[in-house]
């Protein structure tokens, strides 16, 4: 069914191109032998892979690779990478898209997903650090599941401006030292364009973040290196993970977890539901107390929502920044690492959701409560292993 609406497609007039760049199709086409590394007329991931953390691949060329990385890291079910797909896809991407099979269709929007990481690329400036002092505004998690670790970066920016320029260096070879706070040590090559344009970003704030990403998955690589095998590092720290583990490595101190809810046995369908592990005023007072408590000291802490329902604007499975308590207004200030704008479509609160501009949002803590799932909250008590292959530093695998 698809391949006949594919080849139907591929008879209408081809859509309007930008005259000042290729298509992604275009791009495809003329490296495609190149890039089939084993010429079974297949891209595979770990071709992908390979393809993009190589230096000489460059432009274009790698903006089509990152695009193609981006996709398969964000869960599209695609058929095999042939060149006939991506012709038939391209097909289907510039036919009219009010015609039902086409909207149906639901596959990646290849060329749109090229352009951005093009985009990425085509900045002439890849200085890690432009400008005086880090803005958080800047800062935005990228197409990785990393949100555990962008949201505590984003934290400690929004403590200590200047604390992440102080721990990467240039190497005399262009080589990037990163030094974590716990005592581990990372050296990496520079950046290759496809890496660039498949981090987090800093918008106009060079690619420090990127080279964070790039070291914590080196880090984690040799770590365990029997679970992670992957060809580009930073898949090392995709697809979730622990706020203790980036406390650890940006702070060098433990952390602990305070928890707001419980998961509940639910009798009869052997289903869990969280609920509030104290009654809503005492729950209220403890957590203001930990966060007052801990941000007076200039801690970091990160808040996790759980997979239920939440207030429109707000994901669930998601880490957070804690950026402040307000006490006027018993709020709580927070951030979150997509660096997103949201407006409520009504009065803000659990149903309608709260104003939010850069990922910043302001919840009252009655509210607070009913969202988050822990805390994780960094202590003045130093990590108690050192030593890249100790297993144990970066906390949780």
């Amino acid at each position: 069914m698809w391949t006949a609406l594919a080849a139907v497609l591929l008879l209408a007039p081809p859509a309007a191109k930008d005259k000042a760049a290729p298509s992604f199709l275009e791009v495809v086409e003329s490296n495609f032998n190149t890039w089939d590394l084993n010429h079974n007329g297949v891209l595979s991931e770990e071709e992908i892979d390979r393809l993009v953390v190589e230096p000489q691949l460059k432009g274009d060329s790698a903006a089509a690779i990152a695009a193609m990385k981006t996709v398969l890291r964000l869960g599209y079910l695609t058929p095999d990478l042939t060149l006939d797909y991506f012709k038939q896809a391209a097909a289907i991407e510039g036919a009219e898209q009010t015609r039902p099979e086409v909207a149906a269709w639901g596959g990646p929007d290849w060329n749109k997903a090229f352009k951005s990481a093009r985009a990425r690329i085509a900045d002439p400036n890849r200085d890690l650090f432009r400008g005086g002092a880090v803005d958080l505004r800047q800062l935005k998690q990228g197409a990785l599941g990393d949100c555990y670790f962008v949201s505590m970066i984003g934290a400690l920016v929004n403590k200590q401006h200047d604390a992440v320029r102080k721990m990467i260096s240039v190497q005399r070879n262009g080589d990037l030292k990163v030094s974590f706070a716990d005592n581990e040590t990372i050296v990496i090559p520079p950046l290759t364009d496809a890496e660039i344009a498949t981090s987090s970003t800093t918008g106009e704030e060079g690619t420090w973040v990127a080279v964070f990403e790039k070291a914590f998955g080196t880090l984690r690589q040799a770590q365990y290196p029997e679970q992670h095998k992957e060809k580009v590092a930073s898949d090392a720290i995709a697809q979730g993970g622990q706020l203790l583990t980036t406390i650890r490595i940006l702070t060098g101190h433990d952390s602990e977890q305070f928890l707001i809810k419980s998961s509940v046995q639910i009798s009869g369908n052997g289903e869990a539901k969280l609920q509030l592990r104290a009654q809503p005023q005492e729950l209220t007072r403890m957590t203001r107390d930990k966060l007052k408590n801990a941000l007076a000291k200039r801690k970091i802490v990160g808040a996790g929502t759980a997979p239920e329902n939440l207030p429109p604007g707000i994901p669930s499975r998601h880490a957070y920044a804690i950026l402040a308590y307000e006490q006027q207004g018993d709020q709580v200030v927070i951030w979150n690492p997509h660096g997103n704008t949201f407006k409520p479509k009504g009065p803000p609160g659990l149903e309608n959701g709260y104003p939010t501009e850069y990922g910043i949002f302001k919840v009252p803590l009655k509210d607070f409560i009913q969202i988050f799932f822990a805390l994780d909250i960094e202590l003045d008590v130093s990590a108690t292993t050192t030593g890249a292959r100790s297993g144990k530093t970066s906390g949780g695998r």
